[in-house]
């Protein structure tokens, strides 16, 4: 009896453990590799010449997740998806607003042409130096080699 009951929890505390596992991996986007976002960032007509620079702020400011919702930091700004976009200018949290005219929650999810649009708007106002960790790790700093991505690999 008492193997019994000792099964059934050994049994409810791995259920639980997985339980826990899968719901940490609902709430984790996508995380682009470099030629990944290389080719969203093209498909989003950014310029090849730029594509390093995307890159490396993409990199830094989310680790390339594309659901990363950080904050709130200074004046309870929430900071949305891959380009990390804030809700203290470009788009307004649970509702259409901002200078993007977009709900922020539309920034974290696997789609990010949207948040291309809204950060090429970023760029035309403030310029790259809108994302501080671009400006930390990325301005005048070797940025990421996306030269191979458009090889194709021979089947051999």
């Amino acid at each position: 009896m008492i193997i019994n009951k000792s099964r059934r929890n050994v049994t409810r505390i791995m259920l639980l453990v997985l339980l826990l596992l899968s719901l940490e991996t609902l709430t984790m986007g996508k995380i682009l590799s470099e030629c990944e976002a290389m080719r969203e960032l093209q498909r989003g007509g950014i310029s090849r010449t730029f594509i390093s620079n995307w890159i490396c702020l993409m990199k830094y400011e989310s680790g390339m997740d594309t659901q990363l919702i950080t904050g709130p930091k200074g004046a309870s700004n929430y900071y949305y998806g891959i380009f990390q976009i804030s809700s203290g200018k470009w788009c307004t949290r649970g509702r259409v607003g901002g200078n993007c005219n977009k709900r922020c929650e539309d920034f974290a999810n696997d789609d990010i042409q949207d948040d291309i649009i809204c950060a090429k708007t970023i760029l035309n106002v403030d310029g790259f130096k809108a994302w501080n960790e671009w400006t930390k790790k990325c301005k005048n700093k070797p940025l990421p080699n996306i030269r191979n991505c458009n090889r194709r690999r021979s089947i051999s």
